[in-house]
């Protein structure tokens, strides 16, 4: 049983701040209902007599439990196999089975916040030789395997004895037709597999329907897979307990709304409707201390489990990278392993927490007074839940790899082991934290970020959780110590068995923590704007830009962009900010080595503020590296470069390239290149150039990925001119390299009373001056949604690009540049805008468009 990776969306439907924090907040809200729920069922029942039931189960019985939970694992491997078979790439069954086990035992704890199932399977299958295209098919399919099984036993529950708790509600005599539209679906979908050939669309995601025994093999899988897990429930509730059919539908009902709740593992809202559903038949005092049981053994064994076999990969992958030269898979993935260690520390933090807000045991206490002063308990109780908070707030920090935060993590376990072992002779919480220690220790390699804590932004996911979990931590103290005479006396007793005492200022101590960490959060300064490059940052980016072959990094230089280095400033990302959408423009500029590294380096900096990455205008040859990452492409259009070793003005092919060069010899215009020199002294006259043509094209600067009037910008490269003696009439600015391999313009300006093809006989000179120079390629930059697919069954966004290639000529002459660079006769090569995926698409074309326009305004101007 395990729950699927897709979710709906309502991009552009609501403002990008509420789309954040609306799931988070339904999710928080319905998590706080149970908790009230629960305090209402549970209103006759003490803590102790909860924790006596919780203890007193049968080790048989959790034995039992435990083997049921195994083979529904197995049974979970088998969806894996099977959408292997589908999709044609079979595997190893040990390797399958270790990466869906660690997949399902993420993906049932975690949700779909930090972790998903997919993400998990990405970084073993890929290793393994699956594509990303397979992998798609493989959750689709095994997301279909999961649904098939919920609604064929949730449709033959309503159609055949639906559940006592529903006869209350409205409508229960539709129940079985329901349960009937339920199964037809089903059936449908069986009957399509038998009968369909040929493939079925949906978005980009080609998928044929499986072969009749494969559809087989997923009722039968998935119908075992949603029995097992409910018998492991059902074993663990006491005499009494419902007849197996009628506590399967029970289960699905709850399992299905906590999935559609948000909250991750469907913590307290699955309990809640499940205490709700059996209430007819069995007590709350009966039916939580087996939920409780249920949790820990189905979600929380399997999850640590999980931690250690992906620690251990982690740890195996960065050995082998010290014995290759060749770079290896965990540099190129975003490491699983410091996130689900964030899961753990917080986890750690929440046990603190709770511990914190129960009664101890009065045994070990009596056994601890003869060795410890009660001061040292009153306070190893009061630090312990402060260090629970603290280790809540250091889990955002674990997960995105922060140095201080490791250190502050290994403090916090530290001190919450000697604080569980001190303030009651917990031993059990103790072990669990110096285990946690141990792998936190052991993973220390992952943690090599050196960013602030402090410096970027909470997810509101994350912000719901932590709220919850000290909210669900006062809850369960007033619930434990519902008896006791809360007066003023009761804040300042100090006794052996005073834990409501202690309780209560350990809580407000946690409280307080809690209100300083977000106190800091609302004093601290605003955040800065975007660190635009220094003079020292430029010249280091001119270092790297010697070392290659392409052009476009001269970008860099418009100064308009920040630059993220990497640790040795070998390499470097130019990006900018538009709104939520973080562009880096091109791929990574550096060695190649080196690019894997800067492509996390910048997802882990929008990462800090919420941001949405993109790369733009990046080639296909280094697709993978974004691929590596889970990442999301579209094709923007094609790029022209001319090769200049066969570049030639001879035939009748390049006889209008002749006519305008004869032109601007009549004319008396002359071709030159003005070194940097050169440049400086006429500033002033390439200003009233390109002045005069803004004011007759009534255009306004671009900027980000087209360059910009400015003189320092202009004085670190060379320019063109063609001018009739001491008077330019036209000018581009020419990015050229070290390396002498590509040779490229930005710039482009020209007077009114310059001749008639006066841009495209500049491009001819400096063609022929880059051919004797030794220049391989001049690069004419790219034609916007060119080359792009029109077959019926392109994506959707190749169907809008190619329609406004071939109709929105009134917006942007995208046929007519085209056009004009065929003239040169270059080789096109396609340019790829790279991005998460999902539906954010046109939101993210939006900002680019309003990135290089200056505003969204001035997109549609000149």
């Amino acid at each position: 049983m395990t729950a699927p990776e897709s979710s709906a969306t309502m991009e552009g439907a609501l403002p990008a701040w509420v789309q954040r924090w609306l799931a988070p907040a339904v999710g928080f809200t319905l998590f706080v209902a149970a908790l009230l729920v629960l305090r209402r069922e549970l209103h006759a029942v003490g803590y102790h007599e909860l924790s006596t039931a919780v203890f007193s189960r049968d080790a048989s019985v959790l034995a039992l439990a435990v083997l049921l939970t195994a083979l529904n694992y197995l049974v979970l491997t088998g969806y894996d196999l099977l959408a292997l078979r589908y999709v044609g790439r079979p595997l190893p069954v040990a390797r399958v089975a270790f990466a869906s086990f660690v997949a399902y035992a993420i993906q049932h704890n975690v949700g779909f916040g930090w972790v998903s199932g997919a993400s998990v399977r990405y970084r073993f299958y890929s290793r393994w030789g699956v594509t990303p295209a397979e992998l798609s098919r493989i959750v689709f399919f095994y997301t279909t395997t999961f649904w098939l099984g919920l609604l064929v036993l949730g449709g033959l529950t309503l159609l055949l004895d639906p559940l006592p708790a529903l006869h209350q509600l409205p409508g229960r005599q539709l129940s079985g037709a329901f349960g009937a539209l339920l199964l037809a679906l089903c059936l449908a979908y069986a009957v399509a597999a038998v009968r369909r050939r040929g493939a079925l669309r949906l978005g980009r995601l080609e998928l044929s329907l499986p072969a009749p025994t494969i559809v087989a093999g997923q009722f039968a899988l998935s119908l075992l897979d949603w029995m097992l897990a409910a018998a492991v429930a059902w074993v663990l509730l006491p005499a009494g307990r419902p007849a197996f059919p009628l506590f399967v539908g029970a289960f699905l009902v709850a399992q299905l709304l906590s999935m559609i709740s948000h909250v991750p593992g469907g913590v307290g809202v699955f309990e809640t409707l499940l205490v709700l559903l059996l209430k007819p038949v069995l007590p709350a005092a009966e039916v939580l201390p087996a939920l409780l049981l249920f949790r820990v053994v189905y979600y929380l064994l399997p999850l640590a489990l999980a931690l250690v076999l992906l620690v251990g990969d982690e740890l195996l992958q960065r050995r082998d990278q010290a014995r290759r030269v060749t770079a290896a898979f965990g540099s190129l993935t975003v490491e699983l392993a410091p996130r689900l260690l964030a899961v753990f520390v917080f986890l750690g933090g929440a046990v603190l927490l709770f511990s914190g807000a129960t009664p101890s045991e009065h045994s070990r206490l009596r056994w601890l007074e003869r060795f410890l002063p009660l001061g040292v308990l009153e306070l190893s109780h009061f630090v312990g839940s402060v260090v629970g908070v603290g280790l809540l707030l250091l889990s955002r920090g674990i997960a995105r790899r922060l140095d201080a935060s490791w250190h502050l993590a290994v403090t916090g376990l530290g001190l919450g082991v000697v604080a569980s072992l001190f303030k009651g002779g917990d031993y059990e919480e103790a072990t669990l934290l110096a285990l946690l220690l141990v792998v936190l220790v052991r993973a220390r390699g992952e943690f090599d970020r050196k960013a602030a804590f402090f410096g970027g932004r909470f997810s509101p996911g994350w912000v719901a959780a932590l709220v919850a979990v000290v909210g669900a931590s006062v809850w369960l103290g007033f619930f434990s110590f519902r008896h006791a005479d809360y007066s003023r006396q009761l804040w300042w007793s100090f006794e052996l068995r005073g834990d409501a005492s202690r309780f209560l200022r350990a809580s407000v101590g946690a409280a307080v923590a809690l209100l300083a960490f977000g106190a800091s959060r609302l004093l601290r300064p605003a955040p800065p704007e975007l660190s635009l490059p220094s003079a020292e940052d430029l010249d280091a980016a001119a270092a790297v830009i010697a070392t290659q072959d392409s052009a476009s990094a001269c970008l860099v230089y418009m100064g308009d962009k920040a630059v993220l280095f990497d640790a040795d400033r070998r390499g470097f990302v130019m990006y900018g900010v538009r709104g939520e959408t973080w562009v880096a423009l091109g791929d990574p500029v550096g060695p190649d080595e080196g690019r894997p590294g800067l492509v996390r380096a910048f997802l882990e900096r929008c990462d800090d503020f919420d941001g949405t990455p993109v790369f733009y205008e990046v080639a296909r040859d280094r697709l993978h590296l974004y691929a590596d990452f889970g990442l999301s492409f579209v094709k923007l259009g094609e790029e022209a470069r001319v090769p200049l070793r066969g570049f030639s003005l001879e035939g009748g092919g390049a006889k209008q390239l002749r006519q305008s060069l004869r032109r601007l010899e009549r004319e008396g215009c002359d071709f030159r290149l003005l070194d940097a020199p050169e440049v400086v002294a006429r500033l002033p006259d390439l200003r009233a150039v390109s002045d005069e043509w803004l004011s007759r094209k009534d255009a306004a600067e671009k900027g980000f990925s087209l360059g910009f009037f400015s003189d320092d910008y202009l004085r670190r490269l060379p320019v063109a001119v063609l001018a009739r003696g001491p008077r330019i009439e036209a000018f581009a600015n020419v990015w050229t390299g070290q390396r002498r391999v590509e040779l490229s313009v930005d710039m482009m300006r020209y007077r009114e009373t310059a001749p008639p093809g006066v841009m495209e006989a500049l491009f001819v000179h400096l063609m022929l001056w880059g051919q004797q120079q030794g220049y391989q390629w001049f690069n004419l930059g790219m034609a916007p949604l060119s080359g792009l697919e029109e077959s019926p069954l392109a994506p959707w966004w190749n169907r809008i690009a190619g329609f406004l290639f071939e109709y929105g000529e009134a917006f942007y002459n995208f046929q007519g540049l085209r056009a004009y660079k065929e003239k040169f006769r270059p080789t096109w090569e396609p340019r790829y805008l790279v991005y998460p995926g999902g539906l954010a698409l046109p939101r993210i074309m939006a900002d680019v468009a309003a990135l290089v326009a200056g505003s969204y305004r001035r997109i549609l101007l000149k």
